[in-house]
């Protein structure tokens, strides 16, 4: 990776009043939070991608079920980090003395409000979840820092709740994946599965895992076949008369952090599977070895102004709060990015 813009201030908190309680992981559900109150001006704000909601943002279980807002503000910062959910009320107020605006929910849509609010120089958001890459068409002179590695495969479902029998089969290729979301393919007997029709569902426009899965299939426009409004990373978002026939899009680690008891279990029986003939998940983590062109790193979004700025930097830097506690990052279901790969 190139190498990027880097602050000399080193993260003024450390590990060691949380590492035994991050150690363990729950069997609890936990289900992610909006700010229990409006922020400060003066906080550090996020909104956007849905995929990595959790892991930056908070719960309302201990902090070895919370993400990085919730145990950096453990440490009582000056400025605390906060980020506001994908979905929930229809509007937000992101922080004090701001106006209220459209929730944003998917990477592209936390980006725009990002862009927004660096246009206006209203600091009322300071960074944007993102698990797309930058588009240097549209984003203008936003920073994008890498912060975990994820990836994303296919999901289906079993033909009976709780079975294990499925009308799709457990490998697709990335040629077949594109005919299927392009719909030139419209059975499963097509692929090696079931005689059954198949249901391609999407993400909403504004998903960053939409745009990488499309990206990584080949596919420039879906095929009149697939549905494109559901939400992302969730099984119950498709409804539960086509879920045996179903295909989706998931991230893997929102698919652990879901199947391990951190984050809302929504995956309604999805059962990922395989690409190229290799599994998604080795040993209950995400499998390094993937197929390369469906792994990815996913980001938090920075104005370049703010990089300097001693509150970000805490956060987001190299030797920031987010790069140096990996016991997090993992336990959400990422792979951890070492180094200079993590950070600016």
């Amino acid at each position: 990776m190139t190498a990027r813009l880097r602050t000399t201030m080193a993260a003024s908190v450390t590990a060691a009043a949380l590492g035994a309680t991050l150690s363990a992981l729950p069997a609890a559900a936990a289900v992610a939070t909006d700010p229990p109150n409006v922020p400060a001006k003066s906080d550090v704000v996020g909104v956007g991608s849905d995929t990595t909601q959790d892991v930056m943002g908070l719960d309302s279980g201990d902090l070895a079920t919370s993400g990085f807002a919730a145990n950096y503000n453990a440490t009582d910062p000056k400025n605390e980090l906060w980020s506001w959910d994908a979905t929930g009320s229809a509007t937000i107020k992101p922080s004090k003395k701001c106006d209220e605006i459209t929730r944003p929910n998917g990477s592209s849509a936390g980006i725009t409000a990002l862009l927004a609010d660096e246009a206006s120089g209203e600091e009322c958001i300071d960074y944007a979840r993102s698990s797309r890459v930058k588009n240097p068409t549209t984003d203008g002179d936003l920073v994008f820092v890498p912060f975990a590695r994820d990836g994303v495969t296919w999901a289906a479902f079993p033909k009976k709740d709780g079975g294990n029998k499925f009308n799709a089969p457990g490998d697709l290729s990335t040629e077949q994946l594109q005919d299927i979301f392009e719909c030139a393919v419209t059975n499963w007997d097509e692929v090696g599965g079931k005689d059954a029709p198949i249901e391609p569902f999407l993400p909403q426009s504004g998903s960053g895992t939409r745009s990488f899965w499309l990206t990584a299939i080949g596919v420039t426009t879906p095929g009149a076949c697939v549905d494109q409004s559901v939400q992302e990373n969730s099984g119950e978002a498709v409804p539960a008369a086509d879920r045996k026939n179903a295909i989706i899009p998931y991230s893997i680690a929102k698919y652990l952090a879901q199947s391990n008891g951190i984050g809302d279990d929504v995956r309604a029986g999805a059962d990922l599977r395989n690409i190229n003939g290799t599994k998604p998940v080795k040993k209950d983590k995400l499998n390094a070895d993937f197929s390369a062109a469906f792994l990815r790193d996913v980001f938090n979004v920075l104005k370049p102004a703010d990089l300097d700025n001693n509150s970000v930097s805490k956060i987001f830097g190299t030797n920031g709060y987010v790069c140096d506690h990996t016991e997090i990052t993992k336990a959400f279901g990422f792979g951890v990015l070492k180094g200079d790969d993590c950070g600016y």
